[in-house]
């Protein structure tokens, strides 16, 4: 099951419940709000989310929708409603988003899988910028690399050192 459907978004607002707003159509917008939510899900969870999808991802995905509906169906007209109607629901798919991923408010649901951190890129590194670094850089930067992968305890006795 997707994360909305062509008769969420429909329903949001009485401008889309016309014939023009055909489901087909409908779904090119949900899937271009699909994609853009799982890319800025996919650093903190696992994507594609698995069914069923938490209400919330599935009233942020319609109004993703919604915004990109407005943006292009209307975008040839004069209304001058039309372009904070797609803002309007913009923000509020922003607003909704932030507060997911604030406060992880996915994690109580079954099947989503949170992100592990990718451990080697988030350890911190030190390195000389001279060409021929002398014995002292290449002490402490063993001292250093020794710090980062050993237990706390190693931390400590590097601390003990005066270590910057």
């Amino acid at each position: 099951m997707p994360y909305c459907q062509p008769s969420d978004v429909i329903a949001l607002n009485k401008l889309f419940q016309t014939p023009s707003f055909t489901n087909v159509y409908v779904q090119v917008f949900i899937d271009k709000a699909v994609a853009r939510l799982n890319n800025l899900l996919q650093p903190y969870y696992v994507v594609p989310l698995p069914d069923p999808v938490p209400p919330i991802i599935n009233s942020i995905a319609a109004d993703m929708a919604a915004c990109l509906l407005c943006q292009t169906h209307f975008s040839d007209r004069n209304y001058k409603e039309d372009t904070p109607m797609a803002e309007m629901y913009r923000k509020r798919a922003e607003s909704d988003l932030q507060h997911v991923l604030e406060n992880s408010t996915l994690d109580d649901y079954p099947n989503i899988v949170k992100r592990q951190p990718d451990v080697p890129e988030m350890r911190k590194k030190i390195a000389s910028t001279t060409p021929h670094p002398n014995r002292h850089m290449r002490q402490r930067e063993r001292e250093f690399e020794w710090a980062t992968q050993s237990p706390i305890s190693n931390v400590r006795d590097v601390v003990g050192r005066n270590w910057p």
